[in-house]
């Protein structure tokens, strides 16, 4: 992801500081904060009873929430292209949240299902 805002933000305005500063931030927020806004998707597709909500909430408020965070963060100062360089994070955001989800509830439901059944 730092690679990818670097270019945006390098290539659009041939600033190699700001281009820089972009990268590290968005370096360092998606290694801090990658993990939290996964488990947030986990938690809300398996702790919500009714399975498409689930699925559609854990998909739409994690990745609000880090678009949000990047936004944001790219607003602050240093970044050239701050709405340009928040687009990467909503390609990649979106589908992992999506499929995350999708992927830990059906692994709750499986295990709930052997349990219900008695192991059959």
């Amino acid at each position: 992801m730092a690679a990818v805002v670097f270019s945006i933000n390098y290539f659009g305005t041939h600033l190699l500081t700001g281009s820089l500063t972009a990268a590290l931030k968005q370096g360092t927020y998606t290694f801090f904060f990658g993990g939290v806004i996964m488990r947030m998707s986990e938690r809300i597709a398996v702790g919500i009873r009714r399975r498409l909500l689930a699925l559609a909430l854990a998909c739409i408020i994690p990745s609000t929430v880090s678009l949000l965070l990047t936004f944001g963060l790219h607003n602050l100062k240093g970044t050239p292209e701050p709405l340009k360089s928040t687009i990467p994070t909503a390609f990649f955001v979106i589908p992992s949240t999506l499929v995350w989800g999708r992927m830990k509830r059906k692994k709750e439901d499986t295990k709930i299902n052997l349990q219900t059944n008695g192991g059959e």
